[in-house]
């Protein structure tokens, strides 16, 4: 079962960037990663207006989907289909991987690793006790590891050796 590890930051403090250059990382290091992005917005459209799916979402489908060989995604059009809270996410559509980083979620109980960046970061996102590790410009001087850019395979090798300290999603 995977473990969960959260990407969090200000608003363009480079999130989406840390996850892109941890992904080899860790690979590299052996772990199958699965990624996951969360966002504010209620809801969002993958097709453009006038697409099949578009279409259907619109017709009213309760579950509108989109597959090919190795990508899908799913809207669902209904509050009763949602799938409840992102273990659920997990257990669904990530159970092979070792390791789930979830970019954005804040309140999520998993450990964090918190990114900061000169002129985008302006405060704290979550308590130094939920934090893994910080990531980018030292900006609070936390008592958790830190890691500059250009270090990202001692944080990938720091994760790794912390492994087992990462909430782990078991069976529902």
């Amino acid at each position: 079962m995977p473990r969960v590890l959260n990407i969090v930051g200000c608003k363009n403090s480079g999130k989406t960037r840390t996850v892109e250059v941890l992904v080899p990382v860790l690979q590299k290091l052996g772990l199958k990663i699965g990624t996951l992005k969360h966002t504010e917005h209620d809801g969002f459209n993958w097709d453009a207006k006038g697409k099949d799916t578009y279409r259907h979402f619109e017709a009213g489908s309760s579950v509108t989907g989109i597959f090919g060989k190795s990508s899908f995604a799913f809207n669902f059009n209904n509050d009763q289909l949602q799938l409840d809270g992102i273990d659920n996410l997990i257990r669904v559509f990530y159970g092979a991987m070792d390791l789930v980083l979830v970019e954005g979620l804040k309140t999520d109980p998993s450990f964090k690793i918190e990114v900061c960046r000169p002129d985008f970061t302006d405060r704290k996102v979550v308590p130094e006790t939920e934090l893994l590790a910080t990531y980018g410009a030292n900006l609070f001087g936390y008592k958790v590891p830190h890691f500059d850019y250009g270090q990202e395979a001692g944080l990938g090798r720091h994760i790794v050796d912390n492994l087992e300290k990462l909430r782990e999603v078991g069976p529902a």
